[in-house]
Formats: structure tokens, C-alpha cells, sequence
């Protein structure tokens, strides 16, 4: 069976030298955004690809978005995800929060019904966390008609090989499980064409596009950024817009997967996990900050600011109470969360 990348700093270290993504120790950010300072925002995220410029555009002319795959009930990653937008949202930022039934249902070829039937619980799950859809907007992709335009128009600008070149580090991991096609296959590559064209057509509207990923998905925005410096002086969509990035760490998966997952059972605790077993895989991590999924949550879910999340990782290589205390306090956290999953 194919083994899994693992994500961890050596695979951080490589990714952001290869690609040429900012990298300055510690100080990835050096620059507040949404009343977060540097060092919270180097706290949530891993680094982050021209997000300055994405902050020195004016407040109204820029928009941040992200979007998830409907192949399954929300994991605590995802969650943060979520959580994550509502703070930048409550924190000034024009926010859109895109819900992929068409990709799951090309790129993990799920029934159209399941996928409908999740994104209507997801829409309805992210609201209740506090997504305001009112200031921000929270969409499918089905019956979106500027992003399925846009995706048609994208077609003249982009090559074949872009679309291999736009696979994740862990595609064959995947494939191997029967979870993806092996091949970038027809529906795949329109479930990539639409993802991209979802960022691009929110740029006809705004100067800067902030795309929040985990950092296993960049190369979905170096694929919109590639389209985008094809465009020509005939282009019917805009270019001219800042197209930015920001990446976050991934949470380790259970059970020896490389992530947390939503099409792989056993490998995250989701809204479904029995709260007994949310203790003890939280509790059951290793007494290091590097390899506990436990710690690595901390950092993701915008409960615990900088300095919080430091002395955390002092006391999870501690091992005593101070760390039993902070997981039962997350685990506590964490089951008020999937408790408003609509059932």
C-alpha cells in the first residue's frame, strides 16, 4: 500500500523552499490582519503567499475565502476552518464560504443526493457557529453561474499538464484507498477547474482574493495563479486582482494516517465521535508538541492566542496535570462544538 507524506516541519520546510512561499523563522507575518497580531496570526497559520499585499488593500475592496469538500461530516480540522472565518469575519473581513458539492461529487464521485443532503447541513452548521451570511456569503457551487462561467472561460488559459502538476503530495495515498480516481481524470480536472474558478470569480469583484487552504492544497492556487498570468488583452474575466494566500498547518491523523479526514474513517474525531472517545485520543497523543494532534488542534481552533498556545506546548511535554486540565478543557470545548451539528 502506498505510504502517506508526512506533514511535519521537514515536509513544511521543503514545501515553502521549493515553492518559494515567505519564509522568515518565526515571523512568517509581520503584519496584523483582523485585529490579529503577527504573532497570532504565526500561531494559527503556517505561512502565508503575498498576504501582505492582500493587507494593504483597502478593507472593502478585498474578500478572504475558503471552501470544503462534501465527502463526509465536518472533522475538528475543518471546524477550524470554520472558526477561523468567523474571526477574521467578526474582525472586519469580507468572508465567503464556499461548500464544494459539485467537488465531492466530481473529485470523490459521491452521490449527488449525500452531497446535497451535506451541504445543507453544513450551511446550516456554519451559521450556527456564528458565520453571519448576512455580512459574508455562504454558498454551493450548484447554480453559483459566475464561478461555472468563469470556470467555462478559465478553459482557453490552461494546459493539460497544469492539471497534473496541481496534484496534493498525498493524491496516491488517496488513490490507493479508492477515495480518488489515480488519474486526473475528466471529472476530477472539472473539480479543480470550478475550485480555481471560485477564487477567480470572486476577484471580478474585489481588488484582493485571500484563499485560505491547508498547506497540502497550494498547489490548487498556484494553478489559478498560472491561469491568471495567461490572460490576454481579450480576456472577458479580469486579472488584475491580487490573488493571495494563506496556509495552515495540518492536524495529524489517528490511527497513522498522514491527516485528519473526512473520507477516511477512524483517522479524526468528526461530529460523529462519541464523546468518550474524544477523550481518549486526545488525551492518548504523545508529550510532544510536534506529534500530538491534541496540541496541533490547539493551534488551529481560535480558542488560544499566541503566548496561550506556547505555554501549552510547555506543558504537553510536561505530561502532568497542567496538560490533563488543558485536555479535558479542549475536549470539553470540542464536544460543545459538535453538539450543534444539525442531526
Amino acid at each position: 500500500m502506498t505510504a502517506a507524506v508526512a506533514f511535519n516541519e521537514d515536509y513544511y520546510d521543503q514545501v515553502l523552499h521549493e515553492h518559494g512561499y515567505r519564509r522568515l523563522g518565526l515571523r512568517d507575518f509581520d503584519f496584523s490582519l483582523a485585529g490579529l497580531t503577527p504573532a497570532t496570526l504565526n500561531c494559527r497559520y503556517l505561512c502565508h503567499d503575498s498576504g501582505d499585499a492582500f493587507a494593504l488593500t483597502p478593507a472593502k475592496k478585498r474578500a478572504v475565502t475558503t471552501g470544503f469538500g462534501m465527502s463526509g461530516v465536518p472533522h475538528l480540522a475543518t471546524i477550524s476552518h470554520i472558526l477561523k472565518m468567523i474571526e477574521l469575519q467578526k474582525g472586519g473581513e469580507t468572508c465567503q464560504i464556499v461548500l464544494g458539492d459539485l467537488d465531492a461529487y466530481n473529485g470523490k464521485a459521491k452521490p449527488y443526493a449525500e452531497v446535497t443532503e451535506l451541504a445543507a447541513q453544513f450551511g446550516e452548521y456554519v451559521k450556527c457557529l456564528g458565520f453571519d451570511d448576512r455580512a459574508g456569503t455562504l454558498r454551493t457551487q450548484e447554480g453559483h453561474l459566475p464561478a461555472l462561467e468563469a470556470m467555462y472561460l478559465l478553459g482557453r488559459y490552461v494546459d493539460r499538464d497544469d492539471f497534473d502538476r496541481a496534484e496534493e503530495d498525498n493524491h496516491a495515498y488517496y488513490a490507493a484507498r479508492g477515495i480518488v480516481d489515480e488519474t486526473m481524470t475528466y471529472r476530477r480536472a472539472l473539480s479543480l477547474s470550478l475550485m480555481a474558478a471560485d477564487f477567480i470569480a470572486l476577484g471580478q469583484d474585489y481588488d484582493a482574493v485571500l484563499v485560505m487552504l491547508g498547506l497540502d492544497e497550494h498547489r490548487y492556487v498556484r494553478f489559478a495563479q498560472q491561469a491568471i498570468k495567461r490572460f490576454d488583452q481579450g480576456a472577458p474575466i479580469r486579472g488584475d486582482f491580487a490573488l493571495s494566500a494563506v496556509y495552515t498547518r495540518m492536524v495529524k491523523g489517528f490511527s497513522g494516517h498522514p491527516k485528519f479526514s473526512k473520507s477516511i474513517p477512524g483517522s479524526a474525531i468528526d461530529v460523529d465521535t462519541a464523546p468518550a472517545q474524544v477523550l481518549q485520543l486526545l488525551a492518548s497523543e504523545p508529550a510532544d508538541p510536534a506529534e500530538s494532534a491534541t496540541y496541533q488542534l490547539m493551534c488551529q481552533l481560535p480558542r488560544y492566542d499566541a503566548e496561550q498556545t506556547e505555554r501549552l506546548a510547555g506543558h504537553c511535554l510536561e505530561g502532568g496535570a497542567a496538560w490533563s486540565r488543558a485536555v479535558s478543557d479542549l475536549t470539553d470545548y470540542i464536544l460543545d462544538l459538535t453538539r450543534r451539528w444539525p442531526r
